[in-house]
């Protein structure tokens, strides 16, 4: 089927399918009208079941119940944790981690009567071996019911973690707050990983954080570590995953990205987070994005400025806009940048960019710049940026955008896109996007960067992807730009981002506005291009393909096997947070099964029929049609081998490319199609 079929079949469909964002809206709405939208949508609270008035064991005459020595290959006083009440099973809970010997704990309460497990007398303070005998325990104190014990164990690594001020709870409540404390990090077999201070431990993400109950952080060392082997830093990110029930769609998209070979793509590890003495959850431990040997590892502009300002605290110099009435406020060919004494020598790079949402722009961006079409762009090294820097990289990417919106790809400089931007990684991020249908997409959390000309390509690269919660299908959204194309991120046989506008442009042209901004965004523009188009089919078809193959088909995907590795953890969080149980336990109402597997299996299906539609889309764009021999050109040789194929089956590299008559099989009719292809190039 041709690319013309196939497009006109997607965008026929979404005319249908877009009115359907209305009534989803709406359907969220009337839930719980009080809560701020998202996107269009507005989330009910997952978990918030109405009061119940049949609690026997909320309240019980127990003041404490903790349970330590849970790492007993540490030399630490950090490894315990509290039992902890769940009103969805009116019972209490000991989450223990992959380290714990259930015949060697310690058990301490606090209570005016002994303790009771199944009958058995606890002395509080002593090693016992009773929570070895059995994963259920009805507990007493005295003569009084005080329900059911739960024990659960998870199989990976564990962070313990212990705050100096007002501990998470008040963090999650008040995202501005900042707490210190101490880390104890540990493998599965309780070997350690770090045992040090956290010199800063704060809350990460915007929507994961405002719509989440299960609160996502970063973090800063007191000193460099290497972590679960991803190399030494002090900056790391606590991913919670609240709103991805799979708790997989970032772990999935970041191995595609190292299959796919791109130049960075971040690592992570899954762990058991403990809190003050309380079982968190199952967070995903993260790189952050950043400048540095073990990350992005280009020159450190950030770095270099502070050198030749020693003395100068940049954070401190004062800020100045162009072009704006304040630094507040997004506009058009409107910069801001700090007024910095002094610059090194070279300011061509390392700059690290990130698009940013216009209506996050304004404190979001210390130093950033909004293009001449509405794109908003945050520097985010170096965060202080002086005005030559501003100017500098603010003139480049100008001038690349420039060059991408003209007719035939070349700017007033004479100088063509690709002059500007490396097309690989340009093609592969998108990509990324298009097949997770992330509703970010090409708007936030879509990182860039360019080295310095010293010791760089002097080009714009893309990368690392970042930030996929909400994608897979896992939030119900449209996109349309001013071409009226559209696509919508929970139907998988639709282009997506393809069809992104510029964020600005979303309160733009279809408002009223004289706004003089784009509806097209870069990757959108550069799809239009059939040569493009060809090496984006052609980087899916060898780069991505085969990862999605492996990962989403057969008896065993290893998505499946992804999940196994984590089953005990994923169920342990989920008495923590309640998170499963179908659409009613989804925050956007889409991505939770009736269990962990079940909300995998909703992301493998997704990621699945994903893959099968775009290869269906892109392999015939993969390759020139006509050219068998696979050398990139249409030339009587491909004429030559196709004879010499069907008189005597010599050898054709690539026989889908002879297909011309697209009847699934070779034979004289694309012969004379073939030559009058040749006779019409000619």
């Amino acid at each position: 089927m041709s690319k013309k079929h196939f497009l006109k079949t997607a965008v026929t469909a979404l005319a249908a399918i877009m009115c359907l964002n209305t009534s989803v809206s709406t359907a969220f709405a009337v839930r719980t009208p009080t809560l701020p939208k998202f996107n269009g949508v507005t989330p009910h609270n997952v978990g918030e079941m109405p009061k119940r008035t049949d609690l026997k064991y909320e309240s019980v005459p127990v003041e404490k119940f903790r349970v330590s020595n849970l790492s007993p290959k540490s030399d630490t006083d950090l490894d315990y944790t509290d039992w902890w009440y769940s009103e969805w099973e009116d019972c209490r809970f000991i989450f223990l981690p992959a380290t714990a010997d259930r015949k060697k704990l310690v058990i301490e309460y606090d209570s005016k009567e002994p303790i009771y497990l199944n009958d058995k007398k606890l002395t509080s303070g002593e090693t016992v071996d009773i929570l070895a005998s059995g994963d259920e325990f009805t507990v007493k104190a005295g003569d009084t019911d005080c329900g059911k014990l739960r024990i659960m164990q998870s199989e990976l690594g564990c962070f313990y973690l212990f705050t100096t001020h007002n501990g998470l709870n008040a963090l999650d409540g008040n995202r501005w707050l900042q707490e210190k404390g101490t880390a104890l990090m540990l493998n599965s077999d309780g070997s350690t990983v770090y045992s040090g201070d956290i010199e800063k431990f704060e809350a990460h993400g915007n929507s994961t954080w405002d719509y989440s109950k299960k609160k996502p952080y970063h973090f800063k060392l007191a000193k460099k570590a290497d972590l679960y082997g991803m190399g030494k830093a002090k900056k790391w990110v606590l991913l919670a995953n609240y709103l991805d029930h799979s708790m997989l769609r970032n772990k999935l998209t970041e191995e595609m990205c190292h299959a796919a070979d791109m130049e960075y793509a971040v690592d992570s590890v899954f762990v058991d987070l403990y809190a003050d003495g309380s079982y968190r959850g199952t967070y995903q431990l993260s790189e952050k994005v950043e400048v540095k040997k073990n990350r992005v590892n280009i020159s450190d502009l950030e770095e270099e400025t502070e050198k030749v300002n020693e003395g100068v605290n940049l954070k401190e110099t004062p800020r100045v806009v162009v072009g704006a009435e304040d630094v507040m406020e997004y506009m058009e060919n409107s910069y801001k940048y700090h007024d910095i004494p002094n610059d090194p020598a070279d300011i061509t790079g390392g700059y690290l960019l990130q698009r940013q949402q216009f209506n996050r722009y304004g404190y979001k961006a210390e130093s950033g710049f909004v293009t001449s079409r509405g794109q908003a762009i945050s520097l985010e090294t170096p965060e202080y940026a002086s005005k030559a820097q501003m100017e500098y990289i603010r003139n480049f990417v100008q001038d690349a955008e420039d060059a991408i919106y003209s007719e035939n790809g070349y700017n007033s400089k004479g100088k063509h896109y690709s002059d500007y931007i490396d097309i690989d990684s340009f093609i592969k991020a998108y990509l990324v996007q298009e097949i997770t249908m992330n509703i970010d997409g090409t708007f936030s959390s879509y990182f860039m960067w360019k080295d310095s000309d010293l010791t760089g390509d002097g080009k714009l690269h893309f990368g690392p992807s970042w930030d996929f919660d909400l994608s897979y299908g896992d939030f119900p959204t449209g996109r349309t730009n001013s071409d009226g194309n559209g696509g919508f991120s929970t139907v998988y046989n639709n282009l997506f981002t393809a069809y992104f506008p510029i964020h600005g442009y979303d309160f733009g042209p279809d408002t009223g506005s004289t706004r003089p901004v784009c509806g097209i965004s870069w990757e959108g523009q550069l799809y239009k291009q059939p040569e493009f188009l060809r090496r984006i089919a052609t980087t899916y078809m060898n780069d991505f393909e085969p990862f999605l193959t492996k990962y989403t088909d057969g008896d065993s995907p290893l998505l499946t096997k992804m999940a196994e590795d984590m089953q005990r953890s994923a169920n342990m969080n989920n008495a923590r947070w309640h998170t499963y149980g179908g659409s009613d336990y989804a925050v956007f109402g889409m991505g939770s099964g009736d269990d962990f597997f079940g909300s995998v299996e909703i992301l493998r299906d997704f990621a699945q029929k994903r893959k099968n539609w775009l290869t269906e889309l892109w392999k015939p764009e993969s390759y020139i049609k006509g050219d068998v021999n696979s050398d990139g050109v249409l030339s009587v040789a491909d004429l030559t081998i196709m004879k010499k194929w069907l008189l005597s089956g010599g050898d054709m590299k690539d026989w889908t490319a002879g297909d011309l008559c697209a009847d699934n099989r070779i034979d004289v009719y694309d012969l004379c199609e073939l030559r009058h292809r040749l006779l019409m190039t000619e």
